[in-house]
Order: C-alpha cells, then sequence, then structure tokens
C-alpha cells in the first residue's frame, strides 16, 4: 500500500532568482556559470529544506525527484546552433552540458549534499505528477526517509514566436498563455511519515490515463508545461484549507487530495 505523503517544506519561484538571494544559504561564486532553470529550482529547495527544518546531516540519504517538461530550453537551442554553424566536432560541449536534464539534478545533489537516490521525470505536462508518484515509491520502498520533490521549467524562445503568430497551433497540447510566458520552479519535502514540521498531508494521489486530450487552457500565469500542476498545488497551500486538485492534459488525468496537517 502506498503511503501518504506528508508535505513538512515547499517553495515557489515565479520569477529568475537573484544572486543576492543565495546569500543566506552559501557562496553565490559558485552559481556564476549556473543556468536560470537550475539557480531558480535550487534556490526553491534552500527555502523549502529551512522551512522544513532539514539539517545538513539529515540530507545525505535524502531523495530527489526532479520534474523538467522539456529541460534547459535556451542550452538545447544553443548546442543546436553550434553544431549548424561549426559542424559536430566543433559544437559546445558547455551548451551540451546544460542542456542534458540531469545536469540539473547533478547541480542540486551537489549543492544540497544529497545522494540518496535521484530520478529526472521529462514527460512533458505530466512530468510534475510524475515526479510525486516516483517520491511516493521512494519512500514506499524505503529508499529514504524524507525526498525533495522539485520542478523548474523553461521558456522556449521558438515557442513564443510560433505561439504569437499561431497561439493554437499545438492544441491540445500546451497550456496556450496570452501573454509572455514566465520561468517557474518550486520544491517540495515530503516524507510517508509525519515530523514536527509538516503542515499538510496528501490523502490521495493518482495518475491516470484518460481518452480526453482537452487540455487546460486558463492557467493561473502564463506557464508552458509541467510548472502548472506545481503551481496549482503550491495555491492550494498557500490557502491553507482542504482541497483537491485535477488537472487533465493530452491524455492524462492528474488528481491530489490533501489538507492541513494538525499535530495530534
Amino acid at each position: 500500500m502506498l503511503p501518504k505523503l506528508y508535505i513538512n517544506g515547499f517553495s515557489c519561484l515565479t520569477s529568475d532568482a537573484q544572486l543576492e538571494d543565495f546569500a543566506p544559504f552559501l557562496d553565490v561564486r559558485k552559481l556564476r556559470r549556473a543556468e536560470p532553470i537550475s539557480k531558480n529550482v535550487l534556490l526553491c529547495a534552500l527555502r523549502a529544506l529551512q522551512q522544513a527544518q532539514v539539517p545538513p546531516s539529515a540530507r545525505e540519504d535524502m531523495g530527489i525527484s526532479l520534474a523538467m517538461g522539456a529541460g534547459a530550453l535556451g542550452s538545447t537551442i544553443k548546442f543546436m546552433d553550434s553544431i549548424i554553424e561549426d559542424g559536430d566536432e566543433l559544437s559546445s560541449p558547455t551548451a551540451f552540458a546544460s542542456s542534458v536534464h540531469n545536469s540539473t539534478a547533478l547541480m542540486l545533489s551537489m549543492f544540497l549534499q544529497m545522494h540518496g537516490p535521484c530520478v529526472v521525470t521529462g514527460q512533458l505536462d505530466a512530468s510534475f505528477a510524475g515526479a510525486l508518484v516516483t517520491a511516493q515509491q521512494f519512500l514506499a520502498k524505503h529508499l529514504c526517509e524524507q525526498v525533495l520533490v522539485v520542478i523548474t521549467e523553461d521558456v522556449n524562445p521558438l515557442l513564443q514566436d510560433v505561439l504569437q503568430k499561431n497561439p493554437h497551433v499545438f492544441d491540445p497540447f500546451l497550456y496556450q498563455p496570452t501573454q509572455k510566458a514566465q520561468r517557474v520552479a518550486a520544491a517540495f519535502v515530503l516524507s510517508a511519515a509525519a515530523t514536527q514540521h509538516t503542515q499538510f498531508v496528501l490523502h490521495h494521489l493518482q495518475l491516470a490515463s484518460t481518452q480526453a486530450v482537452q487540455t487546460q487552457s486558463e492557467p493561473l500565469i502564463p506557464v508552458q508545461s509541467c510548472a502548472h500542476s506545481a503551481l496549482l498545488l503550491n495555491h492550494y497551500l498557500q490557502v491553507k484549507e482542504p482541497f483537491h486538485l485535477q488537472e487533465q492534459f493530452a491524455g492524462m488525468l492528474f488528481n491530489v487530495q490533501g489538507e492541513p496537517y494538525v499535530l495530534p
């Protein structure tokens, strides 16, 4: 039987992290080469861990479940451009390294000193839901006591140009923003048992297929891919009331039910 998920800390960011934001946590000079989406999710992770009061000594065996719908799109485009302009042999190794989904997970593991199980889910709109399911499996199999579930999403400049010309060209597989999309990042510290810092409990988590392919067309803010599910969950947590989150996208159905946790 899969365990309930207890949320001990969470953080969400709908703008790019600034270097000064990291001053309370680490030496900002180490972030000079980091991609924006990696810096965004690192800041969210640091804030969520601080809220959950997870000491560095307890992070060693923590798991990481990272959701990235399409990865670092800016770096991916730079890498592809370097192949076109300079050929395969002279393509940019820096852009390639940054374009790989796992590079963000590696950065989180190094900066946060986490060496437990780590899985990156890249399943477009269903990525965040898949990351939560992965975390639930980590806990059910006792691979770790707590899991850091994180999500970070980039803005595709080429996609923005296409959507401005034809906003429905990718229906129903993308949310259709009416404004310029934003980068989004979020982090949630989860466990299978309540701690002194638990704030919410998720009683029901389900990711299933459906014959319907209609995608929600009115997001909370202009955002693409899997970030919207994380935004919705963060919204419900901020309200601090029982909730039922349900999203449908491109043949997938995502359900989460939860409520604030009260210490017995």
